[in-house]
């Protein structure tokens, strides 16, 4: 297997490897982008696209986003 395809498949798995852990209801922390620091709720899990949306308070209003599975971690 050439080198460039091994190391695409190693990218993917650690997104699977999150997609099975998240679930929805679940309270986690964003860790990259400009919502880094905030915390919401999971409302959607797309495995195929490794999207999920999450429901976040910004300026005392509830609002989705839609952040890469490792945009954020699990908070339990």
């Amino acid at each position: 297997m050439p080198d460039d395809e091994q190391e695409g498949s190693f990218r993917q798995m650690p997104n699977r490897r999150r997609a099975q852990t998240l679930r929805l209801g679940d309270t986690v922390r964003i860790v990259a982008g400009p919502f880094a620091s905030f915390r919401g709720m999971v409302e959607g899990i797309n495995q195929a696209k490794s999207l999920l949306k999450v429901k976040v308070m910004i300026f005392g209003r509830s609002q989705p986003i839609k952040l890469n599975f490792l945009d954020v971690d699990i908070e339990r």
